[in-house]
Parts: structure tokens; C-alpha cells; sequence
């Protein structure tokens, strides 16, 4: 949900208008989606229609105030947000059915905007960084001088308009003062950069708290750590808020890992800071020149030790791609992932996105290509009618394009990020190799090693291969070959629960593309049972509770070292998600016996362990959990 939105609809309701935020029910591809999606907009009759935008889901926005317009060609629509801040000339000139672009942040300019457009002959002139068109249709630009300086003048956000979720997300402040080449945070938000203050924030998180029960906290702001004295001031309010009150919050932040110092993170952690986002970008210090990022990557190394040792989740962003970059550049970027991922950090990496407005998309324009192969960063499965747009307009679409390098080819960069954002299934095996694998990276030659993988990936016997089956691979074959020189008996078993776990995942990903899932219905003799295929019975030699680094704190511990035979059933629920069960011998034979049958012959089956209704419990929980679900069967 863009924070904007729930701005805006604070400061319009004081103006006693009438707000909805619509959100489309399901992910639109053809071109009856449009067509009902605007129509369900419509019945709550708007006398007016917004858009926030963003380059992921520009071609969607456009599609569906197309839709609007074809049915209702009276209601305005005007479009906000980074995208159309940046293209709001271009939108205007291509896109007849979009009236109004206002740009930049709209706090200000637009409860002024809907006074002045209610008024029987409205005066736009005034309007802070509003794009319209004039009677004779010319495209007029206002100037954007307009911005919020003191963020602690906007009122509460209107989290009420919102579904509720275990997790906020918390507008703390704007702007960046850093010119990286390839980001345009820094055009919207006009290069200032502002935090609200700590009282402010502290009171936000307390009001959510009280009227929602909410203590877990995304803060959104791409360089929250800037100044450290407001940064240790907010920590020592949440503290002691924790102490006076018995409030434990917990929140996620993103930094610079040159704008962070150890007392800072220090602090953080004990005021609840669980997780923190760098972006790095690039392990080669002369692309960190080239791309003015200007970082030390040895800093993160620093970072990557202290954030382990003190229980901070600590992750790392890359991309691959610049137009500068030499299989040197490259070498040494992966090195940076390897060294960070084998320390417990969650890497990723996605391919370079030229974003309209910034300097390396103006001197890369012209160079663009599509293959309609998606970057991570624009992820998305495109219906015609998307695809179309992107296709005739490059210019506004440029995030959905590739820039062609010379290291490596399209198919290779999408390969390499594809593994990257994999590693991290593998942090707890890698952090028990890391001593040998730090060794080794100094003379290995990793670009090689991952061209090879990816030789075998593309071959006609293995497209169709799970990315993480070639990690399980490239560790198996480690293990092996640097048998000797491993002394970690728990390796094994932690290795093969991140497989299983990684699998599953995977698993669970392609199988939620076809599947229906069943009705919850009441379990009689003749419904069928149907085990699904996203969960794994685990053996092991220790207790996984016991070895896993990264449950530990990344600390040993002894005690599970105590050999036995320990059963888990392992079970993914998300893309991202996977349970684990520690099961016992007559668990482990309930679910050897499961398959596609009536309840009545699986009540048969193990009724040497279970009575009926003891059976019918067990069914329901594994149910519950995804182990299986219960069909109708045939009637008699």
C-alpha cells in the first residue's frame, strides 16, 4: 500500500470528502479484467479517480483508467507517484484519457487541487507541480514548489483504510542526499532529505499499538541511519518505552553501510531492530566510483561480523549489469556475495534497471532492448494488453528493458540473479563451510564456476531444472571434495534440511500456479483424501533445533551434538515459508500411509495406532497445516 495514499486520505477527510482505496481482487491479464475492474471502481460513483504510481505497475494503471474512461468518459483521473512524476509530459501527450499528473509529493498540492477542481470554473495555475492540458488541449507544467518540509506537520495516516497485517508500514521520513546514477528516489522527493522526528515516531508506533495491537514495524525510508543523534535519541525512547511501559516493538530499517557505526547498530537492536537493507550494488570499488555510490565494501564485511554477533538479520542488495562492467568488476562483486552470504547474510540480486530521469537511463536510452524476459526488479507476468504498451512505448516503459553489456550475455545475468536470490536458502550450510570457503574464494574463479552451472542449466536435458538444484549440486560437490578438511558433524543434517526446505519452496511456487485448492468441508466416510506435494518427512542424526546456526544466534551449541534418530515433517505454506515438525515413529507411519483414498480405507489402514475419531483429529490437522487436503467423493 503507497504511504502517500493514507496521507492524503487523512488530510481529505478533514475536508469531509468521501475516500476509498481500491486495490484490484486478483492479478490483471486480459482484457475483460480491465473491464470489470473499472466497473467495480465505478459503482462507489467517484467524482473522482487517482492513481499512485510506480514503474512495476504502470501499464496496469493506465489499462484500467483506460476502462474507466470507456465507460464513464465525465469522471477526471489524475496520476501521482514516482512514474508518472517523472513522465508526467509523456503521460498526458500519449494517453488522452489520463486529465491530470500532479508530481512530487502531494500532501499539499492535492487537498488544493480538489478545491479548486469543484469550483465551476477551476484556476489550476496555482497548483504546485500540476501537468494538465488547456482548453485548446496544450500540456501545461506548473512548477513544483511544493514539498513538506516539517514531516511532522502531516497528520496520522488513515491505517483504518487499510487491511490489517501483522506488520506496518511506517512513513518516517523522505528524500535522499546521495546521487547514485541509476536511482531516482532523490528527483521525487527533490533531494531533501527529512526525518520525522522521534516524539512523532515513537507516537505513531504507539497509536498503532493501541488501536490495532500492532508492534512489528517496516520503516520506510531508503536512508533512515543519516544522522546518528536522531537515530540514538529515537533508540532510547523506544527503550525506555520498553522498560516504563512493558512496549517491545520490533521494526526493519534501510541504511548505507558507510552512514551506520557500531554504537548506532548497537543501540538499534536493543530498541528492537531486527533487520536492516543495504544496498551495495557492486563488490568492484571502480563501478562503486563509476555509479557514484562510492562505497567501501570492506565496511560490509565489518558490518556482516557485528550485525551476527549482536542478532540483527543483516541484508545485502547487488546488481549485475552496469554498462562499465569487466569480468574483473564482476569477479569481485561475486566474491562480496560469497564472503557476505557465507557470514549469515541474506544476499540478492537483480539485474540493472534503467529508470526514466536518471543519468545513466539518459545516456543509455537509445540502447535499450526487449526480449520480454523481465528483470526481477519489474517482476511480472504480462497479459497483451500490457505487453503492447511496453512495446510501443520504450521511453515510458523503460523498466521492463534490458541493457546489453559486453561480460555477460542476457541469458547469463538472468541466470546469475536468479541463482544469487537463491543462496540464501543454503546461509546456515554455508556459514558451517565459511571457514573453508573464505579460504578458497581467493584463488577461485566464481564468474567460471557460474557459467559452467549455467552451460548445464541451459541445455536442452535441464531448462526445466530448479535454480536451487544447482546450489544443492555446487555444495554436494564441495562437501566432497573438501572432505577431509571439514570437521562439522552437523553438516550434513543441516544440509539436507535446507535442501529439502529450499525443494519444497520451489515446490510450493510452480504448484500454486495450477492449483485449485479444495473446500473445507465435513469429513465423511466417503471423501477423499489427497496428500499434497509440498511436504517431506526429514531423518537426521542430531536435533535440528540444536544445530541450526541461525536459530542459535549463531553460536554452537553442544547439547545437540548428542547422536540419536530425530524425525521432522517438513511443509511449505508460502513461496517463502516452510514448518517444521518434530514427528514421532507413529507420526512417521500415519504419513507413510497416506495417499489418494477414501477416509474410510485410511481409518483401515492404521488402525493398529489410531481409533476413528483419533484419525479423523489427525486428518483435520494435517489439513490444517497443507500435509493434505479431503475431497467429496463420488455419491452412492
Amino acid at each position: 500500500m503507497p504511504l502517500g495514499l493514507l496521507n492524503l486520505t487523512t488530510f481529505l477527510k478533514s475536508g469531509k470528502n468521501h475516500i476509498k482505496i481500491y486495490e484490484p481482487k486478483f492479478r490483471l491479464i486480459y482484457n475483460e479484467n480491465y473491464k470489470n475492474t473499472a466497473a467495480d471502481i465505478l459503482k462507489a460513483k467517484p467524482n473522482l479517480i487517482g492513481f499512485s504510481t510506480w514503474c512495476i505497475a504502470y501499464p496496469i494503471s493506465l489499462l484500467i483508467a483506460k476502462a474507466i474512461k470507456s465507460i464513464d468518459p465525465k469522471v477526471p483521473i489524475i496520476f501521482g507517484g514516482p512514474q508518472a512524476s517523472i513522465l508526467a509530459n509523456e503521460t498526458l501527450a500519449n494517453f488522452p484519457f489520463i486529465d491530470f499528473v500532479l508530481k512530487g509529493e502531494a500532501d499539499l498540492s492535492f487537498p488544493l487541487f480538489i478545491e479548486e477542481l469543484w469550483k465551476p470554473n477551476p484556476n489550476f495555475a496555482s497548483i504546485s507541480g500540476l501537468v494538465y492540458r488547456d482548453l485548446k488541449g496544450n500540456i501545461l507544467n506548473n512548477k513544483l514548489d511544493r514539498q513538506t518540509i516539517n514531516l511532522d506537520n502531516l497528520p496520522f495516516p488513515s491505517y483504518d483504510v487499510v487491511p490489517k497485517s501483522k506488520i506496518f508500514k511506517l512513513d518516517v521520513g523522505r528524500g535522499c542526499p546521495f546521487k547514485c546514477t541509476y536511482c531516482s528516489t532523490n528527483d521525487f522527493f527533490s533531494k531533501i532529505y527529512r526525518v520525522k522526528s522521534a516524539n512523532r515516531i515513537v507516537a505513531e508506533m504507539t497509536t498503532a499499538f493501541e488501536e490495532m495491537k500492532i508492534t512489528n514495524f517496516s520503516f520506510a525510508h531508503d536512508m533512515f541511519t543519516l544522522n546518528k543523534k536522531f537515530i540514538l535519541e529515537l533508540c532510547n525512547k523506544l527503550i525506555n518505552l520498553k522498560k516504563e511501559n512493558n512496549i517491545k516493538f520490533i521494526w526493519t530499517c534501510s541504511a548505507r553501510i558507510d552512514c551506520v557505526t557500531n554504537e548506532m547498530l548497537i543501540q538499534m537492536q536493543k530498541a528492537g531492530c531486527q533487520s536492516i537493507f543495504f544496498g551495495i550494488e557492486t563488490g568492484s570499488k571502480r563501478i562503486q566510483k563509476s555509479i557514484k555510490k562510492n562505497l567501501d565494501v570492506k565496511r560490509a564485511y565489518e558490518l556482516a561480523d557485528l550485525c551476527k554477533k549482536i542478532d540483527i538479520n543483516m541484508h545485502a542488495s547487488f546488481i549485475l549489469g552496469f554498462p562499465e562492467e569487466t569480468k574483473t568488476d564482476v569477479e569481485k562483486t561475486l566474491q562480496s556475495v560469497l564472503k557476505l552470504a557465507i557470514n549469515g547474510v541474506l544476499v540478492q540480486s537483480s539485474e540493472l534497471t534503467l529508470l526514466p530521469g536518471t543519468p545513466l537511463y539518459n545516456k543509455h536510452k537509445s540502447k535499450l532492448k526487449f526480449d520480454g524476459k523481465f528483470s526481477n526488479f519489474s517482476h511480472t507476468i504480462c497479459g497483451q494488453n500490457e505487453l503492447q504498451l511496453i512495446i510501443q512505448y520504450p521511453e515510458i516503459f523503460s523498466s521492463f528493458y534490458y541493457l546489453p553489456v559486453k561480460t555477460l550475455n542476457r541469458q547469463e545475468i538472468l541466470f546469475l540473479n536468479h541463482l544469487i536470490n537463491k543462496i540464501s536458502y543454503f546461509r546456515n550450510t554455508l556459514f558451517l563451510l565459511s571457514n573453508n570457503i573464505d579460504d578458497d574464494i581467493k584463488s577461485a574463479n566464481i564468474l567460471q564456476l557460474f557459467k559452467d552451472y549455467f552451460n548445464i542449466h541451459n541445455s536442452e536435458n535441464n531448462k526445466e531444472t530448479p535454480i536451487v538444484s544447482h546450489w544443492i549440486k555446487i555444495i554436494k560437490s564441495y562437501i566432497k571434495h573438501n572432505k577431509a578438511k571439514i570437521n562439522t558433524p552437523q553438516l550434513n543434517d543441516v544440509f539436507n534440511y535446507e535442501s529439502y526446505v529450499a525443494l519444497l519452496k520451489t515446490l510450493f511456487a510452480s504448484w500454486q500456479l495450477v492449483h485449485q485448492p479444495a473446500k473445507k468441508l465435513k469429513i465423511s466416510d466417503n471423501f477423499l483424501i489427497k496428500p499434497t506435494p509440498v511436504w517431506q518427512i526429514l531423518y537426521t542424526s542430531y536435533n535440528l533445533e540444536k544445530i541450526v546456526s541461525s536459530e542459535n544466534k549463531w553460536k554452537e551449541n553442544k547439547i545437540g551434538y548428542q547422536k540419536g534418530v530425530y524425525k521432522y515433517l517438513l511443509v511449505a505454506i508460502s513461496e517463502t515459508n516452510c514448518k517444521k515438525i518434530q514427528i514421532n515413529e507413529k507420526e512417521v507411519l500415519l504419513l507413510d500411509n497416506l495417499s489418494e483414498l477414501y477416509f474410510s480405507e485410511f481409518v483401515k489402514r492404521v488402525k493398529s495406532v489410531l481409533n476413528k475419531k483419533e484419525t479423523l483429529l489427525w486428518i483435520k490437522k494435517m489439513r490444517k497445516i497443507g500435509v493434505l487436503e479431503t475431497l467429496k467423493g463420488p455419491t452412492k
